[in-house]
């Protein structure tokens, strides 16, 4: 069966299963929305956000959970953080402050559309989702490619800060190229994607074939695959070559992008399965990047990823080839955390030391958080250790020198203590 046979709806026929990667990924999109939502409007003054929620492979808003009951897709899911962060950030006001948003669902299967349209009407007259909110929602029959010139007019029209959230959730990896997401990130002011990409896939028929090598110059990873070495790598590290790959992938996407910030971590597959799927989220902005590896954390027993836990290094160097040794999984558990402190605690260290000038500790973090697991409190808590250990001097924002200290802040300034030890 392939992938897209699993995943038809029809008016009348039984519904799709939903798949546990697919379960997890909805789960986050909807966290995220509404996180997203109560981030943006935590000054309490301020009355009025304009969003726009993208789902350009939208499937038909329903599927079959593992108890044969049936559940929201993304589309709904969206709506419906929406209505809650609604309801959250209204709590005991009389003034109540709007949440402006635009829905556009796009699915290129007719049928489909016919059954999120039933869907979304369904629930609406359940009560489940807010009219006002299903009048603006489009569900439009086509493909997403054809329709994001569009949609990124529409977008821009609505001025009021650009915002908008792409989610999507191709069927294979090479149904997007990477190009379409640069165009989203680069035209539209405060735009990011959230998409599934299958890297399992991906490596597994990576050869130096014409037929094998044809989709990945269609995605735009053609230049980042060491095509010659494949065979080597292959030969030479079978327990390490997929993670090899992983990071020349890493690496493709956010260059081919042009994200500032991007997460790519596997959902966590049941049993001896492979880690097939990444749940990716490009952005342009720090704070939208926070956010989305705060909610990794709190699904720790859902991702993990086969890089290292402090600060991984994208793409490969032959003259560092001691560094790609076997690392256990990261799963975001305690043992995790721990190591990625660590591991942040030396990167910071080796940056310092080479650097021997003060810095801005956000710079530091900014540098490499798109390369680390690490969010906000982990990369301040590494500070930390350097500090208490009295490897480092911070200087607060008024000037002054910081006493060793529970609590550290971005726009501290950290830098290589004369009295250095050994790190």
């Amino acid at each position: 069966m392939t992938a897209k046979s699993k995943y038809l709806w029809k008016l009348g026929f039984p519904l799709p299963e939903l798949q546990q990667h697919s379960a997890v990924k909805h789960k986050i999109i909807e966290s995220y929305v509404r996180d997203y939502i109560m981030t943006l409007m935590k000054r309490a003054n301020i009355p009025k956000l304009q969003l726009t929620l993208v789902d350009g492979f939208s499937g038909g808003g329903c599927y079959l959970d593992e108890g044969g009951m049936p559940v929201d897709g993304s589309p709904l899911l969206m709506m419906r953080a929406v209505q809650e962060a609604r309801a959250l950030i209204n709590l005991e006001r009389t003034i109540p402050r709007e949440i402006s948003a635009d829905y556009e669902f796009i699915d290129i299967c007719p049928d489909t559309v016919d059954y999120l349209r039933y869907w979304l009407n369904g629930r609406t007259e359940e009560g489940i989702l807010p009219s006002h909110d299903t009048q603006r929602a489009r569900v439009q029959c086509g493909d997403f490619l054809k329709e994001l010139p569009r949609l990124i007019d529409t977008i821009q029209r609505r001025k009021m800060g650009e915002r908008a959230i792409f989610v999507l959730d191709q069927y294979n990896y090479y149904d997007l190229p990477l190009p379409y997401i640069k165009q989203i990130l680069h035209t539209l002011k405060s735009a990011e994607v959230i998409l599934t990409f299958n890297v399992g896939a991906m490596i597994t028929f990576l050869s130096d074939r014409a037929a094998n090598r044809k989709p990945i110059e269609h995605v735009g990873l053609d230049k980042y695959i060491p095509w010659e070495d494949l065979k080597r790598l292959k030969a030479q590290e079978q327990q390490t070559w997929r993670r090899t790959l992983q990071r020349y992938i890493a690496h493709g996407i956010q260059q081919e992008t042009g994200a500032h910030y991007a997460t790519l971590f596997f959902v966590k597959p049941h049993g001896l399965n492979k880690w097939d799927y990444w749940l990716v989220h490009l952005s342009k902005h720090y704070k939208a990047h926070e956010v989305m590896k705060d909610l990794h954390w709190q699904h720790a027993t859902e991702f993990g990823h086969e890089l290292e836990p402090g600060v991984f290094i994208q793409g490969y160097d032959a003259n560092q080839d001691q560094d790609y040794t076997g690392q256990d999984t990261f799963d975001f558990s305690k043992t995790s955390r721990a190591a990625c402190v660590d591991g942040l605690r030396e990167h910071f260290g080796h940056q310092l030391a080479a650097l021997q000038q003060p810095i801005q500790l956000g710079q530091l973090v900014h540098a490499c958080a798109s390369r680390s697991p690490g969010s906000t409190q982990h990369f301040l808590d590494a500070a930390k250790l350097l500090h208490h250990s009295n490897d480092v001097i911070i200087t607060g924002a008024d000037g002054r020198k910081r006493q060793h200290s529970k609590h550290y802040r971005l726009d501290d300034v950290i830098e290589f203590s004369p009295q250095i030890r050994l790190i």
